[in-house]
């Protein structure tokens, strides 16, 4: 698979028990990990699987609701504003930017792929995330 796919659950909101139930549903196939640690330490997971692409799945309180996607390119290589990108993270605040900035500045990704999910925890959701998690995957393999 040309895909590895990142899950950063968060099981303290709703949104996070679905991220964790959809990485329960993920978790056996290839190159799925999950992705709730540091930066650098997501950035060097990542760099042991050798994907040709990389996909994280997570939630924030500042997307619609529903899924989102997004891709994270740097825009900068001014290493002031790219230590800025990954502090939190190295704080112990685990979000999909801060661990997708630290693949893209300690992995060497050009863009880094992401999913988010925001909205109330239901199987309705749990399903739909993980039809567009094996969506995503596929269109990312081609």
């Amino acid at each position: 698979m040309k895909v590895l796919i990142g899950f950063i659950p968060f099981f303290g909101t709703p949104d996070g028990q679905v991220i964790e139930k959809v990485y329960d549903i993920w978790k056996e196939k290839e190159k799925v990990v999950d992705l709730e640690t540091d930066p650098i330490d997501a950035a060097e997971i990542v760099k042991n699987f050798k994907p040709e692409n990389v996909l994280l799945v997570g939630s924030s309180r500042y997307v619609p609701e529903g899924i989102t996607e997004k891709e994270f390119v740097l825009e900068s290589k001014d290493p002031w504003e790219m230590l800025e990108l990954i502090r939190p993270g190295l704080d112990g605040r685990y979000y999909v930017e801060d661990i997708a900035y630290g693949i893209l500045i300690f992995a060497g990704y050009p863009v880094v792929h992401a999913l988010y999910y925001k909205g109330n925890y239901s199987d309705n959701a749990i399903e739909t995330l993980s039809r567009k998690v094996e969506e995503k995957r596929n269109w990312l393999s081609r």
